[in-house]
């Protein structure tokens, strides 16, 4: 690999964040141009940037937000250093993001972000895993279970009443859940689990507290638990099951809320000016295709939508 000057990437870093914060005039592109052949380590520099850019989806999102967000002065040079030991590290480095992202994904069963598909349990037991979900089984004579690392799934279990089979048990990192012949959702949240009972019975437990009190849910129901007690129990809501359906539902919810919501989905970076980030947003929406997301935001609200980088940076600001 090539040695290219700290002055070169320093300067490259320095374009590149100039050129995502907007586009460049016509005299900032004489300018690049003319900073492009005054030396060759300066070309050498920004074919790097070009290599960083094509393989910016690769990198964890703290690492893209803080070298590409809008940024005031003091902060916005601190990050043109870090992009550029970022490009002076080179693209073995990069890819290195996307192999202890691909580490952390070896699970036995697992959707990318953005993919919905069904397995089939050795036992019959049928689920559907939503966007950047991850379980593993471990199936023997004494127990089938289902342990969720991550993500959002549908359990359809299937008849033991004919069968010798164990009992089958979901773990996720907060609860302990025990249908029976049911039909319900599961999503792991960041300290709490949410169990939503389509149709059947669910024995859901807390993982730290021992169960004292009956928390059978049942069909048209769901709850809400941590790892030490119940936090919700109503009827199952719309919102709750309508990715089966490849929609975002959504009622009264703060803008800034439904885009973490949509961000499951998107594989790129959105960001909400934070003027409008209390805007309540209602309807359905549809997950197969998140740039109609955005034309139904900015048609329904006063909303504009800024995208970068081939769609993958996308910023929601005020009209």
């Amino acid at each position: 690999m090539n040695k290219i000057s700290k002055k070169s990437m320093h300067e490259a870093a320095d374009w590149l964040i100039r050129q995502q914060e907007k586009p460049l005039t016509d005299s900032e592109q004489k300018q690049l141009q003319g900073w492009l052949e005054a030396d060759k380590d300066n070309q050498l520099a920004w074919q790097r940037a070009q290599h960083f850019i094509n393989q910016v989806d690769t990198l964890p999102k703290d690492i893209a937000y803080a070298v590409l967000n809008r940024l005031d002065d003091a902060t916005r040079r601190l990050n043109i250093g870090k992009l550029a030991l970022l490009l002076a590290s080179g693209p073995l480095i990069w890819g290195g993001y996307k192999t202890v992202d691909s580490q952390q994904w070896n699970a036995d069963y697992r959707t990318a972000k953005g993919q919905q598909k069904q397995v089939t349990l050795p036992d019959g037991t049928m689920v559907k895993l939503n966007t950047a979900t991850a379980f593993d089984i471990s199936f023997n004579d004494k127990a089938r279970l289902l342990s969720l690392r991550e993500g959002e799934i549908q359990v359809h279990t299937v008849s033991t009443h004919s069968q010798q089979l164990p009992s089958f048990t979901i773990k996720t990192q907060d609860a302990i859940l025990s249908p029976l012949d049911a039909n319900f959702t599961v999503r792991q949240y960041s300290g709490l689990t949410r169990l939503g009972v389509i149709e059947g019975q669910v024995e859901a437990s807390p993982s730290l507290l021992k169960n004292t009190q009956d928390n059978t849910i049942s069909t048209g129901y769901q709850i809400e638990l941590s790892s030490h007690g119940v936090l919700s129990r109503k009827a199952l809501a719309s919102e709750t099951t309508s990715w089966l359906d490849n929609m975002l539902a959504v009622h009264n919810m703060p803008l800034n809320q439904f885009i973490r919501e949509v961000s499951r989905y998107h594989r790129g970076l959105l960001r909400v000016s934070p003027d409008i980030e209390n805007i309540d947003i209602s309807g359905a929406f549809p997950l197969k295709n998140i740039n109609t997301i955005f034309s139904m935001l900015s048609h329904t609200y006063p909303i504009q939508i800024n995208s970068h980088l081939r769609n993958y940076w996308v910023t929601l600001e005020a009209v």
